[in-house]
């Protein structure tokens, strides 16, 4: 009987694991920024190549403050809202000026 209470209860958990629905943290801004703007920021897009290195991490809170995308181009079809703030948060995680700049797809 315990045996089988305990298998019940270890399946309803793990299919709440399972099923639950995905988020993005840690290196999933790297993914989305590669998916979601390089897209667009490649070298068969029209938009120039860049990386969080591109700018020091004020420069990246001004940008978002300003919504200076939107300028340019509408992209609130294509990145939701949450997506977008985990984009700023990776971009702004790894400026130039961070303990941890990167460019983007390469280690």
């Amino acid at each position: 009987m315990k045996k089988s209470l305990f298998l019940i209860v270890f399946l309803i958990a793990l299919g709440i694991f399972i099923f639950q629905p995905m988020s993005y943290s840690g290196r999933d801004g790297e993914t989305l920024f590669l998916n979601k703007c390089g897209n667009c920021h490649s070298e068969s897009g029209e938009a120039p190549i860049f990386g969080p290195v591109k700018y020091a991490s004020s420069q990246w809170e001004r940008f978002f403050k300003r919504k200076k995308h939107n300028r340019k181009k509408d992209i609130s079809g294509e990145v939701t809202d949450e997506e977008l703030a985990i984009i700023k948060e990776y971009l702004i995680d790894h400026a130039a000026d961070s303990d941890r700049p990167i460019a983007a797809g390469l280690r």
